[in-house]
């Protein structure tokens, strides 16, 4: 048994580290691919899973929620960050979180 302690980094220390840096380099990759938009990517839960509606639930609905991305053209329907497809600005789902 070896009882000398040796401040430099053991052999074995330096492998886990390098297969650690090693591991991480794909998602590096991955991160710097990415558009910008990336933040803003729609949901992939189902209209009919949260009980999707296109007319509100009294003062309820979706241009008002925090969920709601809308479109960049006037009156075209949005997109939500919870549920998958286009969503109407005067629709309400179970998902709803009242902006304010």
């Amino acid at each position: 048994m070896n009882d000398r302690h040796d401040p430099a980094m053991s052999r074995r220390a330096a492998l886990r580290l390098l297969a650690g840096a090693a591991a991480s380099l794909p998602l590096l990759g991955w991160a710097a691919s990415s558009p910008p938009e990336a933040a803003d990517a729609t949901g992939t839960i189902a209209k009919s899973a949260v009980q999707y509606q296109e007319h509100p639930k009294g003062s309820s609905f979706c241009a008002n929620c925090a969920n709601f991305i809308p479109s960049r053209k006037q009156g075209a329907p949005g997109h939500c960050t919870i549920v998958a497809g286009d969503i109407s600005p005067k629709g309400w789902c179970l998902a709803y979180a009242g902006n304010g």
